[in-house]
């Protein structure tokens, strides 16, 4: 029978038993899932561990959980920041899911010179990062930042994807091996000139996926997968 695979908040100890009050969990696990008394499920706090456990009381208002067994779970290879210009919002959302699937740390929304929005609705896509945490397998959730400004982007060495640029991002990844890294990728209609005037002063690399022109959505997974996989 499949183990099903949950994110929780609250902190889960060591060992013996704990709460959980979340009502969308409850919720799930009592009406969807039909889980009962006896019922086992993994739980991940973002810690890096998944824990096994089992339901010792399970009612509308919370549940008792007995910690079984603790064991390392997956946990991304390379701390990489996504910065993403806004777009559109089913493919913001898109790049949401994919991006935690890939392995990415922290999503950071970016306001640039073409973005076609002004802003995120965060508790909808926390939820999608907490739940395409949830299907992958992986045992942390990356963090989503407030939007920002290109020229505020700063913390960590920065790569600016253009199909302009005549160096291969392939190539790129496989010297650079620095960690943190931050991977910036522009909106619908690419970056201005403008902007792209800012990288090259102030020394940005700009590396390009090929010739062909990718969707912001499609060129944010290539990136990653270039920097992650």
């Amino acid at each position: 029978m499949r183990i099903h695979r949950f994110f929780t908040e609250e902190k889960i100890p060591q060992a013996g038993e704990f709460f959980v009050t979340n009502e969308n969990l409850l919720n799930q696990w009592r009406n969807v899932l039909r889980m009962e008394e006896g019922s086992k499920a993994i739980l991940f706090d973002g810690s890096g561990d998944e824990v096994l456990c089992e339901v010792v009381l399970l009612n509308k208002k919370s549940s008792t959980l007995k910690v079984l067994e603790r064991k390392k779970g997956l946990v991304p290879s390379r701390d990489v920041t996504l910065y993403i210009a806004l777009i559109k919002k089913d493919n913001f959302e898109l790049v949401l899911e994919k991006a935690t699937e890939l392995g990415v740390s922290q999503i950071i929304p970016v306001q640039a010179d073409r973005s076609e929005k002004k802003g995120v609705n965060y508790e909808r896509a926390n939820k999608i990062l907490r739940e395409a945490s949830e299907q992958s397998g992986r045992a942390t959730v990356p963090t989503l930042g407030e939007i920002m400004p290109i020229e505020k982007i700063s913390g960590e060495m920065l790569v600016v994807f253009d199909p302009r640029s005549n160096v291969s991002a392939r190539e790129f990844f496989a010297k650079e091996t620095k960690s943190p890294i931050g991977l910036l990728i522009g909106p619908e209609g690419g970056f201005t000139d403008e902007e792209m005037e800012f990288f090259k002063q102030n020394g940005v690399p700009i590396v390009t996926t090929g010739s062909t022109i990718l969707r912001a959505e499609t060129a944010a997974i290539v990136a990653l997968f270039l920097a992650l996989v």
